[in-house]
Formats: C-alpha cells, structure tokens, sequence
C-alpha cells in the first residue's frame, strides 16, 4: 500500500473518530453544561478560561441543535451522513457554520438547508447562499422575517404590495425583496415600494419556518 494511500485512509478514520467523539461528547455532557451559570463576569474580566467555557457550550448547544432537527425529521440522517467518507468536507463545513450561529433556530435552519442539498433539492451554491442568510438571522432580524411573512398586500390593487415600504436592506441583499412601481395619482409623489419575492417564500416555507 502507497505511503499517499495510507495516510489518506489514516486521515478518514481519525475524521470518523473527531466526529464520533463530538456528537458523544453533546450527548452526554450538554445537559450538565446547561444547568451550570454561564460566566458572564468572566468573560466581561477577560478570562480565557472562562470563554472557552462558554463557547464549548455554545458549539455543543448549536450541533445539539441540528442533531435534535435531523432526527425530529430524518431519524437515519445523522447516522448515514457521517458514515459517508464524501461527506467528510461537507460536514466540516457545516461545523464551520454552526460555529458563526448562537441561536438554536439557526442551527435547526442550517439542518434543513443541509439536507435539502443532500436531496439534491437545491444545488450547492444555493446551499451557501442559504447558509450564509442563516448566520446572519439574529433576533432582531428573524422577528422582522416573520412580520415580513405577515404583511398583506393592499386589497384595492393586489399586484401592488404597498405596505412594504422602507424595509430592512438586508432583506434586499438576501433577495427576499425586490423592487416594483407603485400606482401614481394625480398630484401623488412617487415612493419606493417593494414585494415579496420567490426566494423569500422558498425560504420561509422550508427553512425558516419551524
């Protein structure tokens, strides 16, 4: 056997093992770590201790997360994704991108954008648009989502939204609005109007929404 071929072979099973001992490690230490004060008076005072603490938990609550979504939906997910060897980059990856979440609702998004991809529902540069949208869902912007969702278009001229007037730019740059004329009336200023896009109620439907 090539020296090439045996240290790629060493390099999965040591992946394996990583893997392995991260989703044994949430398992069985996540909920000792959740009754325990996180240290905020550490953190404020710098002490690295204390915020490897914090963010230990934080990355075990996030895959705790995901893993809880895989198997609410797909229970055989988890099991047959982390035994494929080509899935080896992509599960980094997804790690990578858990690491840049802090709310649980993310972590469950990013499960679903995952397996749409594996369903080949998606391609892959939708996946890392969609992925990239989630990290950047904090609060404040998931709740102005759902009100997003909420809003009725005006009932007298229904393919004019009006009542999407000086929305978040965020939602812009997602796509999620676009741009559209708005009826002018004598003497009427013209105003910027947007309406909801294809992207968005894709999005909302099968990845937001819990």
């Amino acid at each position: 056997m090539s020296n090439k071929k045996i240290i790629s072979e060493l390099t999965l099973t040591t992946t394996e093992n990583l893997v392995d001992e991260i989703l044994f490690k949430t398992a069985n230490t996540f909920l000792d770590d959740a009754i325990k004060s996180i240290p905020f008076a550490s953190l404020i005072t710098s002490s690295i201790q204390s915020y490897a603490r914090f963010r230990t938990f934080k990355e075990q609550k996030q895959l705790l997360a995901f893993i809880q979504e895989a198997n609410n939906t797909d229970h055989e997910f988890i099991e047959k994704f982390f035994s494929d060897k080509s899935n080896i980059e992509l599960g980094f990856e997804i790690l990578g991108i858990l690491d840049q979440t802090y709310l649980e609702r993310q972590a469950r998004m990013i499960f679903r954008a995952t397996k749409l991809f594996k369903d080949s529902q998606v391609t892959k540069q939708e996946f890392d648009k969609y992925t990239y949208i989630i990290t950047k869902l904090n609060s404040h912007l998931t709740t102005l989502l759902k009100e997003l969702y909420l809003i009725k278009t005006n009932s007298n001229v229904p393919k004019y939204e009006f009542d999407i007037e000086n929305p978040n730019m965020e939602f812009i740059s997602f796509e999620f609005l676009k741009e559209v004329p708005s009826p002018l009336y004598p003497g009427s200023i013209p105003v910027t109007k947007f309406k909801r896009t294809d992207n968005f109620y894709y999005f909302y439907k099968n990845i937001f929404k819990d």
